[in-house]
């Protein structure tokens, strides 16, 4: 949905009132929406120095329910790398709602600046 406002158009769609900030981040990890899972990636990668790329494809892993299959067979082959990748998924899990609650807070950065030009 596109908002059509004094400004002209907008790329971006309105902020739904009716969901908090913290539940459409938690909506779009679930749906592994591709700008937010970016910027999961780059919240990890200064968090804990890990590469965004490698961050990036663990993190689809998480959400995707995915991650002890793949863990499986990474540890059938190598049992080092196995523990060394579950260590980074363990931390980047753990950073979750810290990167929840840094997200939703940009979000409602967003909806104020959209508010403010509308008005």
């Amino acid at each position: 949905m596109k908002h059509y406002g004094p400004t002209g158009r907008r790329e971006q769609p309105c902020p739904d009132d009716s969901v908090s900030e913290a539940d459409q981040v938690l909506a779009a990890l679930d749906s592994l929406h591709e700008p937010t899972m970016q910027a999961y990636a780059e919240f990890c990668e200064d968090k804990l120095e890990v590469p965004a790329a490698l961050a990036k494809a663990l993190i689809l892993s998480i959400c995707s329910g995915k991650w002890d299959a793949l863990r499986s067979r990474i540890g059938y082959s190598n049992e080092w790398l196995d523990e060394a990748l579950n260590e980074i998924v363990w931390s980047i899990d753990k950073q979750q709602a810290e990167f929840i609650e840094h997200h939703a807070a940009q979000l409602r950065s967003k909806a104020e600046q959209i508010e403010q030009e509308a008005a």
